[in-house]
């Protein structure tokens, strides 16, 4: 078998996830990561045994994978996915990013119109909906168990004790939400 060769950009909570999951898929060779903490980068490779790099730029330098995951910290948290996502598609690489896409809707467009001009895949991770509980609500929202859905009243929440933000809930789960409402019953039609 085949295996897609994937290298994850910023190895903090959310990319460690990223490749622990990668390292555990038969259908996955991670190859790399990648993070401007080199102290971090290098005890991520040493874990997945994989190569690390220190900047994008070496990372494609030798370009030893298709794939890349996008952990990098958003604006929000001090970080930046816009510039290393556009040096990954630049450079024909698929991306799986993590959310925010961007806190600019143009840097937003422009990654897509890229991707598209590349002819390279570039998602966001909403996983949310592959969840035991998402699923079992599915299955009985099309199995119409419920009846017609009028509202859906959703909680989520996430356990990070080095956030101290009354916000955090908010601006980190989200767009989780949104991806589930449209999941459940289809994009919205009308906003009162």
């Amino acid at each position: 078998m085949r295996k897609l060769k994937v290298a994850v950009v910023g190895v903090g909570n959310i990319g460690s996830i990223h490749a622990d999951i990668y390292s555990k898929l038969e259908s996955v060779d991670l190859t790399a990561v990648c993070d401007t903490d080199q102290e971090k980068a290098d005890e991520a490779a040493t874990k997945f045994n994989c190569k690390a790099f220190y900047s994008v730029d070496s990372l494609l330098a030798e370009k030893p994978m298709e794939a890349a995951s996008m952990c990098t910290k958003g604006e929000e948290n001090g970080g930046d996915h816009y510039l290393p996502t556009i040096q990954l598609l630049e450079a024909g690489v698929h991306v799986l990013g993590e959310k925010p896409i961007s806190n600019n809707i143009e840097h937003a467009r422009l990654m897509q119109k890229l991707a598209a001009e590349k002819n390279v895949r570039y998602g966001i991770n909403l996983n949310h909906r592959f969840t035991p509980s998402a699923i079992k609500a599915k299955e009985w929202v099309d199995a119409n168990r419920i009846g017609t859905v009028h509202m859906i009243d959703l909680t989520m929440w996430i356990d990070n004790p080095v956030e101290s933000s009354p916000w955090f809930h908010l601006r980190a789960l989200h767009p989780h939400s949104f991806n589930i409402l449209n999941y459940f019953v289809g994009p919205v039609k009308k906003v009162h």
